[in-house]
Parts: C-alpha cells; sequence; structure tokens
C-alpha cells in the first residue's frame, strides 16, 4: 500500500517579486492541492533604499517615495494576478504582498511562518542567495520555530520522494530536522542516514555512528539505513552533496545551523554552501 503524507495542512509559499513568480508558484499550488492543506503566498519586494546622496532635503524624500509607491503599486498588481490565477485552481489560499525594508525581510517572514507548519522558499535563481532569500531562511527557520523546505530553481518538492538523505550528526538540530521532517521520511522507499567523519564514543555518534537514530527510524515505520562518509579534505557540504548524487536523493534533510551577532542570526557556513550548491529540495529545521 503506498505511504501518504498526513501532515502539513498549512503551507507558506515565500516568493521574491519577479517577472516569473506565477511560474515559481506553481509547485506551492501542486503541493499545497495533493496535501488538500491551505495555501498562503507571502509576495516580498523590497523597498527602495534611501539616498545618502546627490539630492537633498525634500528633492530625495520625494524621488524615494514616488520609488517605494511605484513599487508598491507593483506588488499590488502581482498579488491581484496571483489571486485571480489561484481562483481557478480550486484551493483554500490566500495572497499577501509585503514591501519590506531592506536586510529586516527576516522578522516579516518569521512573523508569517510561526503560523504555518510548513514554509516554502521558492529561489528565484541560482548562485548566490539574494538578500531577500538570505533573509527569509534566517526568519523562517531561526525565529519561527517552524521547519522550511527550500526549493532550488526548477525543483518540484514531491509528496513522496522516493529516496531521502538525511545529514546526520548527533546534534540536536538534526534531531530536530528528523522529527520535523517525519511525514516526508514515513513516505519514503528509503531514508539514508548519511554521516561525515563519525567520531565514536558516547560524546559523539555512539558506538555505532547512525545506528541509534536508524532504530529510533525503525519504530516509525521508515525503511532506513546507514552511510558513513569520508569528507577527505573536502567541505562538509561538498562530501553531502556528493553523497547525495551517489544514492540519488530525491531530498535531503538537514538541521540549519548559524551564529549569532549583534541582535540577528545568519546562517552557517555549511548550512548556506548547501542552499546554493543543492539541486533538489532541502527540508530544514532549528
Amino acid at each position: 500500500m503506498e505511504r501518504k503524507i498526513m501532515s502539513f495542512k498549512t503551507i507558506l509559499a515565500v516568493a521574491e517579486l519577479s517577472e516569473d513568480v506565477e511560474a515559481r508558484l506553481g509547485p506551492a499550488v501542486e503541493l499545497a492541492r495533493n496535501l488538500d492543506a491551505h495555501l498562503g503566498i507571502l509576495l516580498i519586494g523590497e523597498a527602495p533604499n534611501l539616498p545618502f546622496y546627490g539630492l537633498g532635503g525634500a528633492g530625495y524624500s520625494r524621488v524615494w517615495v514616488e520609488e517605494a509607491e511605484a513599487r508598491a503599486a507593483e506588488l499590488r498588481e502581482v498579488r491581484d494576478g496571483l489571486e485571480r490565477k489561484l481562483q481557478s485552481e480550486g484551493l483554500s489560499f490566500d495572497v499577501r504582498a509585503h514591501q519590506a525594508i531592506v536586510a529586516r525581510e527576516d522578522n516579516l517572514v518569521a512573523r508569517h511562518a510561526i503560523y504555518a507548519d510548513l514554509t516554502l522558499i521558492l529561489r528565484s535563481g541560482e548562485g548566490d542567495l539574494s538578500s531577500i532569500e538570505h533573509q527569509s531562511i534566517d526568519g523562517a527557520v531561526f525565529d519561527s520555530g517552524r521547519p522550511l523546505l527550500y526549493l532550488p530553481s526548477g525543483a518540484k518538492p514531491s509528496l513522496r520522494p522516493g529516496r531521502i538523505m538525511v545529514a546526520w550528526n548527533s546534534r540536536a538540530e538534526a534531531a530536530e530536522a528528523i522529527s520535523d521532517a517525519l511525514p516526508f521520511l514515513k513516505a519514503a522507499d528509503l531514508v539514508t542516514l548519511v554521516t561525515v567523519d563519525p567520531v565514536t564514543g558516547p560524546d559523539h555518534h555512539g558506538e555505532e555512528p547512525g545506528a541509534d537514530m536508524a532504530l529510533v527510524l525503525a519504530r516509525h515505520g521508515v525503511a532506513v539505513e546507514v552511510r558513513q562518509a569520508e569528507s577527505r579534505g573536502r567541505l562538509i557540504s561538498e562530501t553531502l552533496l556528493s553523497e547525495a548524487d551517489a544514492i540519488d536523493a530525491d531530498m535531503i534533510v538537514m538541521g540549519a545551523y548559524g551564529h549569532s551577532r549583534v541582535r540577528e542570526t545568519v546562517l552557517g557556513g555549511t548550512t548556506r554552501e548547501m542552499l546554493e550548491g543543492i539541486g533538489v529540495p532541502l527540508f530544514l529545521a532549528h
């Protein structure tokens, strides 16, 4: 009998304003339909920067207001188009359009993500993350307490990914990601727990790295195997992506790591490298 996902009834899809935003939202619409879930769409456009030179007094204020009003009008136009499109899809949905202050999109996304079972971040391109994408991921992962499914450009989420790779390092963030991703893990044909350069012992990966978590997953009815990888001088992210390619993974599950600086949290190096280099959906939790 085919395993089915029975969770995630409220989905928030976060997308940066762009010409192809309607097409990029396609996977979110499909996922919400298949899950019979409510789809909330958070459409974000950045407010223009205040100029620091060139115009003075009322002059630069007027120019800034005009630019902000033009962007707000564009957001409303795209929002209205998305609403018309979604009305024909037979979904429960809402579309929220916001013009965010530059580099503070994390607060905006967190305020909305906290009310969703799962947040989708829809990538607008390839290579380095845009400011909106970076801030949106920070807010969704570190400030909402909810899991995130990150979709790189061209990737589509599957209700039943055949093979899922879990990056396991015996840390709390990885355990949280596994717990939050259980609906996907239980539906998969095979889950592969990958440890990179594991260290045996009670304070590290245990006497048999990966075996303890594999047993926990097996008790949930998950078909699971353990795979140990050696980095051999490569970055952890490179090793994980190589392992995902080797097993032809349809999704990767991992804990999101970062570090705090004054009044904000930023993505750690491995997490960001995975986000910028991955080609399949990435499930993150913190």
